[in-house]
């Protein structure tokens, strides 16, 4: 006899239906809407972990950093912070100057006075309450927690009394993880096990055997802290007891593997697929292996031996003094002798055995235990900058870890100064430097129409009579290719030069003189050749003509030009000179003497050879129409190329007289050379009208 049995209800639900049955109108009695996917949380994406260095105290950052960088977890390099309230009293006077004059928790103010000194130490000059080292202690009692995990070595400058009692679990923050040579952490994320193993503080090598004031295996003191030779043979220990070959491995440190050979042989000892490194404090980020840095192996192993040359001079100096302070401790016996079998490996010369712990020549590979050399190619190193500057983000997903870096950088705003194509500058700010594109005009001078001094396309009138220079604050007036005199307090002629043949810088047929037009149609003056110094000019001239003088300007390399008030004083003051100033006796051609002549004006006018204004090659100034030049020209060449501007054999009015040095031909550029038997860089001006003998 069958008996007839009730259907299970497998999910125990009083309204259970079979499949096809009508569902009953409203929710089952206390059901719950269920998430999406069923309840099931579904991570995407790929896991982010920020790597930054020197926050210098400024923990609250690392939350902001985190959320701009997107980050799940956090990785620092040193210069954490460990300061709490009773460090000020332990720091010392020099590293204090230092923490404060880079510390973004410190006022500019307070900071400008420390750099500036006084009376007194630093600690006596100010309270400490303008002298924040970290806010840590809000760490510490949980006024500010951190939002993501960090995971940190500590750097160089830190107090050892601070890392001492994180150790002995004395002080406790939650999501801060020391990394050190007794600790190595695991992140299981992104399909890949990440073992990261860390070795704080700076690496110096008279220092590897000081434990300084520190109470137990780590090294520090007044502030500071730094590497110990125990310490890296304690890191090996570690990292040959967790070792697992499915394992990715950061090697985490402070100093630079890059700049220590010691700590590179170490990230190969420790098998490293990366390390991240900081202290060297640059404004960009840096990734390179050491194929890439390296032109040999050869050239690898070199930076290896000077490492191990540094440190076997300080090893036999304090070698007699260390093994008897081990003598009775085997732990430390074994640290030591794990370290010193990392240098061991590493070469003496450059030439010798394989810096990746191989055989050398004669020797057998068990010997010294074969280590793949692919490490060489393979360990890829990252060198961070400071936080505030950059950062590092590994991608991790699917097993691969990509990178991600981003950086401030340098400030190039100041290269704004040189002229753009177009744009009317003043001429006060190409004197100056400052970039037209950085500081804007005031509005007047935006509004205003171009004054008749400005720089246009237009060619300039072919017949006009010559005029006395007023000078304007014209606010369009530009500094043009060709070095010529400046009548007025103006910038000197280098100046110029520099202001006008910045790169793509332009300009129009007016552009090719440095002064307002006709300028120079006004000055009355002798033109003085081989002149040291305008004290040596003056001592020249008689004592009734000195007072006449009104300005000595520059005017080519190593000439000037006597300005007077009117001819007269002019004439007289010509007169009154010595002959031998005035003229040289045939084939006495002296160039350490000053010679004088009178200055005359270039001429308006120009044949199509001769001439200054409308005559140059592609790579010098205007062409003939006023078209503007192209080509690189050199910030101090004026309208000469390179090799033209410095006199080179074969240039165009060189010191050798080449192309109007002597023939006088193709104005300005020709005369570079000068006069023949005079200054090796004459006027421009001087060869279209020779002074009167």
């Amino acid at each position: 006899m069958f008996v007839s049995q009730q259907p299970r209800n497998p999910y125990n639900a009083p309204a259970y239906l079979a499949n096809g049955a009508t569902p009953h109108a409203g929710p089952a009695p206390g059901a719950v809407p269920l998430l999406p996917n069923q309840g099931r949380v579904i991570q995407t994406g790929p896991i982010r972990v920020l790597c930054i260095a020197d926050v210098r105290g400024n923990l609250r950052s690392l939350n902001d950093l985190a959320k701009s960088a997107r980050a799940d977890y956090i990785i620092h390099t040193g210069d954490f912070g460990f300061y709490d309230d009773s460090s000020l009293d332990r720091i010392a006077e020099k590293t204090l100057k230092h923490v404060a004059q880079y510390s973004p928790l410190i006022s500019e103010a307070t900071k400008k006075a420390i750099s500036q000194g006084g009376a007194g130490p630093v600690k006596q000059r100010f309270p400490a309450s303008e002298l924040p080292l970290s806010e840590l202690p809000l760490l510490i009692s949980g006024a500010v927690k951190l939002e993501v995990p960090v995971y940190t070595v500590w750097g160089a400058c830190e107090d050892v009394r601070v890392l001492e009692k994180f150790r002995s679990k004395e002080y406790k923050v939650p999501n801060l993880f020391i990394i050190d040579e007794a600790q190595s952490m695991l992140l299981e994320i992104g399909g890949v096990k990440l073992r990261l193993l860390g070795l704080g503080g700076a690496v110096v090598m008279h220092k590897l055997f000081d434990n300084g004031e520190g109470r137990t295996t780590i090294a520090g003191g007044q502030g500071t802290m730094w590497t110990t030779l125990l310490q890296m043979g304690e890191l090996v220990d570690t990292a040959n007891r967790v070792y697992d070959p499915t394992e990715t491995r950061v090697f985490v440190t402070h100093a630079s593997p890059a700049r220590e050979g010691i700590l590179n042989q170490l990230s190969v000892t420790l098998k490293a697929d990366f390390s991240i490194s900081a202290g060297l404090h640059f404004r960009y980020g840096s990734s390179y292996n050491e194929f890439s840095v390296n032109p040999t192996l050869d050239h690898y192993r070199g930076k290896l031996a000077a490492s191990k040359a540094s440190f076997s001079d300080v090893w036999e100096t304090v070698k007699g003094e260390v093994e008897p302070a081990i003598q009775q401790n085997e732990t430390q016996q074994t640290l030591l002798k794990n370290a010193l079998g990392v240098v061991e490996k590493m070469p003496s010369t450059a030439a010798g055995g394989n810096p990746f712990g191989g055989a050398a020549a004669g020797q057998s590979a068990a010997a010294l235990g074969q280590v793949d050399e692919s490490a060489f190619k393979n360990m890829w190193n990252f060198n961070l900058a400071d936080a505030a500057f950059g950062w590092l983000v590994l991608e991790i997903q699917d097993g691969r870890i990509g990178t991600e870096m981003r950086a401030q950088g340098f400030n190039f705003s100041h290269r704004g100064a040189k002229q753009q194509p177009g744009v009317a500058q003043p001429t006060g700010a190409a004197a100056s430097g400052a970039s037209p594109l950085a500081t804007p005009a005031p509005p007047s001078a935006q509004t205003a129409p171009p004054a008749v001094s400005s720089q246009t396309a237009r060619p300039a009138p072919q017949a006009q009579p010559p005029k006395p220079v007023v000078p304007t604050p014209s606010p369009a007036q530009v500094k043009p290719a060709t070095p010529q005199p400046v009548p007025t307090a103006s910038p000197a002629p280098r100046e110029l030069e520099k202001s006008a043949s910045a790169n793509g810088a332009t300009g129009g047929a007016e552009s090719q003189s440095p002064v307002p037009k006709n300028s120079a149609d006004s000055i009355i003056g002798l033109f003085v050749m081989n002149a040291q110094s305008d004290d040596q000019i003056r001592d020249l001239f008689a004592d009734e003509d000195k007072p006449k003088i009104l300005k000595i300007d520059k005017w080519g390399a190593a000439n000037k030009v006597v300005q007077f008030k009117t001819t007269e004083d002019r004439d007289a003051a010509m007169d009154h000179l010595p002959d031998d100033v005035k003229s040289r006796a045939p084939g006495q051609e002296d160039r350490s003497k000053p010679l004088v002549k009178l200055f005359q004006p270039p001429p308006r006018q120009f044949s199509s050879r001769g001439g200054a204004g409308n005559w140059g090659s592609s790579r010098g100034g205007a062409r003939e129409g006023g078209n503007a030049p192209s080509g690189y020209r050199s910030a101090g060449g004026g309208t000469a190329s390179d090799s033209e501007g410095a006199g080179r054999r074969g240039g165009r009015g060189g010191g050798r007289g080449g192309r109007g040095g002597e023939r006088g031909g193709r104005g300005p550029r020709g005369q570079r050379g000068g006069l023949k038997g005079e200054g090796g860089s004459g006027s421009p001006a001087t060869s279209a009208a020779a002074p009167d003998s």
